[in-house]
C-alpha cells in the first residue's frame, strides 16, 4: 500500500495577512461563481465548463532568490496549506487526499485527462479534497517546478452522478 501524505497540520498562533481567512474567502468565492460555457482564463484564475481553478495563496517570485528565502517560501506554503485545510475540515470534514501522479503521467504521454485535473497536475503534485453537494472542492500547493513561486491552489469542480471525490482520480481517505 502507498504512503498516503498526512493531512498537513496547521501551525500555532496568529495567522498571518493574507492566510486562510483570505483564502477561505477567496474558495468561497470560488464555489459561488457560475461555471463557463467554454475554458478561459479569468479575472482570479482559469475556468471552464463544470471548473474553476484559482491561486488562493502565492509567494513572490523565486527565480534567483536566495536559498534561505526559497526555503522560507517553502515552508510558509506548507503552513498555508496546512491551515486552509484546517479551517475547510471544520467545515466539511476530513479529506480525501488525491495523488495527481497518474494525472500528470496520462497528460505526459498525451492521453486525456479530464479538466480541471489536466490543470492541477502541472502545478501541485496532490490535492485534498472534499465534496459539497454536486461540487467537489479541493485545495494544494506547489510548484512542481524549482524556481517557480509556491501558491496554494484552490479547485471547483462539478460532480457528475457516480464519480468519485475527483473525476478520473485514485482517492485515498486521508489518515
Amino acid at each position: 500500500m502507498p504512503d498516503t501524505p498526512a493531512v498537513p497540520t496547521a501551525p500555532h498562533g496568529p495567522e498571518p495577512p493574507g492566510g486562510p481567512p483570505t483564502a477561505l474567502a477567496r474558495l468561497d468565492a470560488l464555489t459561488s461563481r457560475p461555471f463557463p460555457e467554454r475554458r478561459t482564463p479569468t479575472d482570479v484564475g482559469e475556468s471552464g465548463p463544470g471548473f474553476h481553478v484559482a491561486p488562493l495563496w502565492a509567494s513572490g517570485p523565486l527565480w534567483d532568490a536566495d536559498p534561505a528565502d526559497a526555503a522560507t517560501a517553502r515552508e510558509e506554503c506548507t503552513e498555508q496549506l496546512a491551515a486552509l485545510v484546517a479551517v475547510v475540515s471544520l467545515r466539511w470534514g476530513e479529506p480525501v487526499v488525491h495523488d495527481l501522479t497518474d494525472a500528470l503521467e496520462r497528460s505526459a504521454r498525451g492521453l486525456p485527462v479530464p479538466a480541471p485535473l489536466d490543470l492541477l497536475c502541472t502545478l501541485v503534485p496532490r490535492v485534498y479534497a472534499w465534496r459539497d453537494g454536486g461540487r467537489w472542492i479541493a485545495v494544494g500547493a506547489g510548484p512542481l517546478e524549482p524556481g517557480q513561486p509556491r501558491q496554494v491552489l484552490g479547485a471547483v469542480a462539478a460532480r457528475p452522478s457516480g464519480e468519485g471525490e475527483i473525476p478520473g482520480g485514485d482517492d485515498t481517505p486521508a489518515p
